[in-house]
């Protein structure tokens, strides 16, 4: 009773968590042409969008610097970049374009670029607004929940009738309803991801968009496999080709998550997508046997044929699970030190507590009762069917921290996002300056320095010198000279920037001994 004390405590932790804080992107935009707070000469004909990883476009809007709205459509380019048509001959002063796409994990991202054409004015301020619905998220994270249960007790179950307990018949109805469950789960789900994807309440199922926008997300794909690995589960239960539908419907369950998710999207997807593979029939396999087999030890005067053939096979699929799941862990979290420092590091380390304690039970049955089981004690039965009991147990709430990491990004998602760069543009009737730190966190930088005249023409400057100083940090000016590379922006390779916050800018540039222009502004420096 302590060990599902202490699981149904880490759940209710983890969860609460991650459901009450901000939706995060698990995709991350990499850059913009023009590039976010860029000014430019001239109105251009399109503007391109580059994420981490392929992403489809949701809702993108374009606001003019009177706050005038305009739709824009985007289509895809490099599986990666979106290129989005810009109306001709764009008035001067800021534009901002609102996009709202979706990444391959099903997860809806949504931001904005801010570019000025000749100069920039006083523009509309738009921000994207996140409207997160508390219900459709709590709705979503459950039914995630009965989904993996179904797919995994369901499928697993059939396939551990079918190959491991043929004569077996206790257990099947348990099966059938979690098969039941799952083919109920699956099409709300993706009504539900269609209605988190676009913002809406749970009344929002009932608008026919929703649906739409669900089945065209990755989910969707996700969801008709799904579908058809339950349906062979089904059959199996209930036809004599049992074996070869039962293979059919685990196989089909790896395939399906292999489709869509955060980690099968994580590069490099010839080893994350076979990993999901792999760990999602070896979790089947497992899961799947332990009503089947918590029920013979009950019911059925004579189980040890069962248990035997049983304790002889799981040991290769735990292999399977462990080995799986260490290289799409290693590749999700990055840096160690994300597992205490990040959402999806917290649920990591909740969901490995928890597989510890169920490897120990495990252990403990194979290698303390097994034995006495099949040599035919009646009194280890009871006490066997109890550990599975718990079993089960742990394993349902491993299943409802791994539905939370749908909100979650993964700490490689935010390792990118956190190596964005950061350009601050100056512009004074003299002269110009377009500054980019990159990456935009404390530590060593690069910083390169475009420098134009006020009027976008071309400027020559003997030396340009970059001077940051933080005082609320108490860190006085940090002073380097830059070198003018090949392709005339001057570039200071090696800037320390000692910790995040607002720092002041001050661009030095000497046209020649008589003529000095100095800019000034301030940049926005991440911490680690």
């Amino acid at each position: 009773m302590r060990v599902l004390a202490i699981a149904a405590i880490l759940v209710a932790v983890a969860v609460q968590a991650v459901l009450a804080a901000p939706a995060r992107a698990h995709a991350t935009l990499v850059s913009s042409e023009p590039a976010d707070g860029a000014v430019i000469p001239a109105s251009p004909p399109r503007l391109t969008l580059t994420f981490n990883e392929p992403v489809s476009p949701l809702a993108l809007r374009l606001v003019a610097p009177d706050s005038a709205s305009t739709a824009v459509q985007a289509v895809t380019e490099r599986e990666t970049s979106l290129a989005i048509a810009l109306p001709p001959g764009l008035r001067d002063g800021t534009h901002v374009l609102s996009w709202r796409v979706v990444s391959l994990d099903g997860h809806p991202i949504g931001g904005t670029v801010v570019f000025s054409v000749g100069a920039p004015s006083a523009g509309p301020g738009l921000a994207v607004q996140s409207s997160v619905q508390p219900a459709v998220s709590a709705v979503l994270w459950a039914l995630k929940v009965v989904f993996y249960v179904g797919l995994f007790a369901g499928t697993g179950g059939s396939f551990f009738l079918a190959w491991l307990a043929p004569g077996l018949r206790v257990g099947r109805t348990t099966i059938r309803v979690c098969v039941l469950a799952g083919l109920v789960a699956t099409p709300v789900l993706v009504g539900l991801q269609g209605a988190d994807a676009l913002e809406l309440p749970l009344s929002g199922l009932a608008d026919w968009k929703a649906w739409k926008t669900g089945f065209e997300t990755s989910f969707g794909v996700t969801a008709i496999a799904a579908a058809c690995a339950l349906l062979a589960g089904l059959a199996a239960l209930q036809t004599r080709g049992a074996r070869a539908l039962s293979l059919c419907g685990v196989a089909t369950a790896g395939l399906a998550l292999a489709l869509s998710g955060h980690a099968s999207s994580a590069a490099p997807q010839w080893l994350t997508r076979p990993a999901v593979f792999v760990h999602a029939i070896s979790v089947s396999i497992w899961i799947g046997a332990l009503v089947p087999l918590g029920a013979a030890m009950l019911r059925e005067p004579a189980p040890e044929a069962v248990l035997s053939r049983f304790s002889r096979a799981i040991p290769w699929a735990v292999v399977a699970l462990v080995v799986s799941g260490a290289i799409l862990a290693v590749v999700q979290v990055a840096e160690p030190r994300a597992l205490l420092s990040t959402a999806y590091g917290l649920v990591l380390c909740a969901k490995l507590s928890l597989v510890a304690v169920l490897l120990a039970v495990a252990a403990w049955n194979r290698f303390r009762l097994t034995e006495t089981v099949i040599a035919g004690a009646t009194k280890p039965r009871r006490v066997l069917a109890r550990l599975i009991g718990i079993e089960i147990a742990i394993v349902v709430a491993i299943l409802g921290l791994v539905a939370a990491w749908r909100f979650t990004p993964p700490p490689r998602a935010l390792v990118i996002a956190s190596a964005k760069p950061a350009l601050v543009h100056i512009h004074t009737a003299a002269a110009m300056a377009n500054v980019t730190f990159e990456p935009a966190r404390a530590g060593m930088v690069q910083a390169s320095i475009v420098i134009m005249r006020g009027d976008f023409g071309g400027l020559d400057a003997r030396e340009v010198r970059l001077t940051l100083d933080n005082k609320t940090a108490d860190i006085e000016a940090i002073s380097r000279l830059a070198i003018k590379g090949s392709d005339n922006a001057w570039r200071i390779p090696q800037l320390p920037i000692p910790t995040g916050g607002r720092w002041n800018i001050h661009v030095e540039i000497l046209i020649n001994d008589f003529e000095k222009v100095t800019l000034e502004d301030h940049v926005d420096i991440r911490n680690r």
